[in-house]
């Protein structure tokens, strides 16, 4: 009895945590030049009226900084109950779309899967225009609990959205893990800097110092075109 009670227990927290963890996939690629809608139609038309287990996928531009590609698409939910649901399409279908998008992509990149461990609860395609940052974290337990308190206390602004995850297969230049701050748009994203500096600017430092031993590598911006599913 009780080994039967401790495998029960064992077997419900599994489920429990599986059930609370969500994780993505990124794909990147180039799209040919002038082919950006005729690619976001085929994706309108794949994707309408489908249901999901859960989440869902973003269609994402390419702007500013360290870049990869033009655009990635972002599919993501919780892990073991993500993806579109049962039934929705046939092998058929996802094969049609395969050869449907390669009309319209030049050149396809890297892929990478990890978890999306914290966010501050805004959708992320209510705001559109993120920053990413992307670092080598070498004490994940402080950098995750510094990362998390300044959400909260030093960032918190005009209802931008923050989220924080890993790369767990595949790390882009070497990189751990992944930030990412949202906001209305590129000069809504200057604003938001420059009020931390001058109204946070004591708690933005004690998040650098609180948060461990830690490498930034890149950081670029991009804009989310179009979601299907929800976060």
């Amino acid at each position: 009895m009780k080994k039967l009670f401790t495998f029960l227990l064992f077997s419900l927290f599994i489920n429990t945590a599986i059930s609370q963890t969500n994780t993505f996939t990124v794909y990147y690629f180039d799209v040919k030049p002038g082919m950006e809608s005729a690619l976001a139609d085929v994706f309108d038309s794949f994707y309408d009226g489908v249901e999901f287990k859960s989440g869902g996928v973003f269609i994402e531009r390419m702007q500013r900084g360290d870049v990869s590609g033009t655009h990635r698409v972002v599919t993501f939910g919780e892990l073991g109950n993500s993806g579109v649901a049962d039934g929705q399409k046939t092998s058929q279908d996802w094969e049609q779309f395969g050869n449907n998008r390669l009309k319209f992509i030049e050149k396809y990149g890297p892929s990478y899967t990890g978890r999306i461990m914290l966010s501050n609860g805004v959708d992320p395609f209510s705001k559109g225009y993120f920053q990413l940052y992307e670092g080598k974290i070498y004490e994940p337990e402080k950098f995750i609990a510094a990362h998390s308190q300044a959400m909260k206390e030093v960032w918190d602004y005009d209802g931008n959205a923050m989220l924080l995850g890993s790369y767990d297969v595949g790390a882009p230049g070497g990189a751990t893990h992944w930030a990412a701050f949202g906001a209305e748009s590129l000069e809504s994203m200057m604003l938001w800097k420059v009020f931390i500096e001058e109204n946070n600017a004591k708690g933005h430092a004690e998040y650098f110092k609180n948060r461990g031993k830690a490498e930034d590598l890149t950081n670029y911006s991009l804009r989310i075109l179009k979601q299907y599913g929800g976060f």
